[in-house]
């Protein structure tokens, strides 16, 4: 059950894999989207998490270990100079583990604090080196040590939530949050007919209201809340979208359109109203899922389970890990009707990714969307999805966020 969480955060760098959700390679295995350092005992945890469906349980074994993710384009010219923060819930009955943010000339870390109960712990911000090779997060557990890691973020900047269910609530009360969904049919009027023809309903770009006030003791506190308010909700970087957190387990990506505010009672009392625009109209669940296939025939089918209310476009990887290039590729999603097929050629040990949202293919990382015709951009929907693959031996990789309308 979902419990309440409003929050608001910048951009969050791990926002795929970052709540440890998804499992596809097994329960004692590295979660989606991390890597095993030094041989540590991974495990699935479902019993001490924090958020979401799960948490990653590490023991240091006889050695240091742990987990860890690069964040791609980290290095070259895309962050050096920048400020990253990150921060993790975390939970040891040792003071051995830790956190780092490393960029590769230098890092920030963490130790957990030993009282075996979770708690959010931050690196301080760091400027990566102009000369960082690379931006990398380590969840390290010690020799011998047990630590469970839910929840992770990672954003640019020296702030991460601004959270609004904890006490005190940095003298700001939220009263009333009003969404609103809007739709466009594409309507037509036909001659001696009655009514319209409407061939297809489309979202359109959703407004969340929210209402509050902002309560000061005297002067200072108030403008102090006021001035907490206003950061959370409008990024230093204008273009940006925030991360907007109503339940403990959904997420929606916002931008500020409005905002207006009282000043009363000697400027100890502020209510206000914040509109903000949700260009997706969906909210998504904190975490990326992932459905994985290793295709050993010419014709394989498999379904997955899509548990939101709201259809979700998601990245297709066939990766030719199976010995041989994939030289035919087509995938039916037989609920749908809708078809990919792909004309190249992928050679042995790379992946042909498809982004079905963005409507991109990639082939061993290289723009090929040229050998992929008339195909469809597929979507899962509510309910189960049945595929059916023809074409070379190779591992399918179907990531995706569930999405739901409210």
């Amino acid at each position: 059950m979902a419990g309440k969480a409003f929050k608001i955060l910048p951009k969050n760098y791990l926002a795929d894999w970052g709540e440890f959700d998804s499992w596809a390679l097994g329960n004692n295995t590295n979660p989606d989207g991390w890597i095993a350092a030094t041989g540590p005992l991974i495990a699935k945890e479902s019993v001490f998490i924090k958020y979401g469906l799960y948490a990653a349980r590490i023991i240091g074994s006889n050695a240091l270990g742990g987990l860890y993710r690069t964040i791609p384009n980290g290095s070259g010219t895309n962050f050096p100079g920048r400020t990253f923060s990150l921060g993790v819930w975390g939970k040891s009955a040792s003071t051995g583990p830790y956190i780092e943010l490393n960029d590769g000339v230098n890092s920030k870390t963490v130790h957990l604090d030993g009282l075996n109960a979770y708690s959010f712990f931050t690196t301080p911000p760091m400027k990566l080196d102009y000369a960082s090779t690379q931006l990398r997060v380590n969840f390290m557990a010690s020799v011998n040590a047990t630590a469970y890691f839910d929840g992770a973020v990672l954003c640019e900047g020296e702030d991460l939530f601004v959270n609004f269910d904890s006490s005190p609530p940095n003298n700001i009360d939220i009263s009333d949050w009003s969404p609103n969904l809007n739709t466009k049919q594409d309507q037509y009027e036909i001659a001696n007919r009655e009514g319209s023809f409407i061939p297809e309903t489309h979202l359109q770009l959703q407004t969340i209201n929210v209402k509050g006030q902002v309560v000061g003791t005297d002067v200072t506190s108030g403008a102090t809340g006021f001035n907490t308010l206003m950061r959370l909700a409008l990024d230093w970087q204008v273009n940006q979208m925030r991360d907007l957190y109503l339940y403990d387990n959904r997420v929606i990506n916002v931008f500020l359109k409005g905002a207006n505010w009282n000043y009363k009672n000697g400027l100890q009392f502020i209510p206000f109203n914040l509109q903000f625009a949700v260009p997706d109209a969906t909210k998504r669940t904190i975490s990326k899922y992932r459905s994985r296939t290793v295709i050993s025939g010419t014709i394989t089918e498999f379904n997955i389970v899509y548990n939101g209310n709201c259809e979700s476009k998601p990245i297709i990887s066939f990766i030719a890990d199976q010995g041989a290039t994939i030289s035919t590729c087509q995938l039916q999603n037989l609920t749908t009707q809708e078809t990919m097929a792909y004309t190249g050629t992928v050679p042995p040990n790379v992946a042909l990714d498809i982004d079905c949202l963005n409507g991109t293919v990639q082939n061993s990382s290289v723009n090929s969307i040229a050998f992929f015709g008339a195909s469809d951009f597929i979507r899962l929907v509510r309910g189960t999805n049945y595929f059916r693959f023809t074409g070379n031996n190779c591992t399918i990789n179907i990531d995706y966020f569930e999405r739901y309308f409210s």
